[in-house]
């Protein structure tokens, strides 16, 4: 399906995962963005060192875009 957003955001559905405090970490994000949504990693409340870590994880764990 092709619609404005998904050529903008470059994935293949136009679903984007809602940042859920203390759910939306790296498997989730990646797991979304791997089936074709764009995954959302929740920074929530977190420090630095934990974002980066999470977004390291998903970078690993798959190599479409997530926010």
């Amino acid at each position: 399906m092709q619609t404005k957003l998904t050529k903008l955001l470059g994935i293949r559905y136009p679903i984007m995962q809602g940042g859920m405090a203390w759910i939306a970490d790296a498997s989730l994000a990646s797991a979304v963005s791997n089936a074709g949504g764009l995954g959302i990693i929740s920074a929530m409340n977190a420090n630095a060192d934990w974002v980066r870590s999470e977004i390291r994880a998903c970078k690993a764990m798959t190599d479409k875009p997530f926010g």
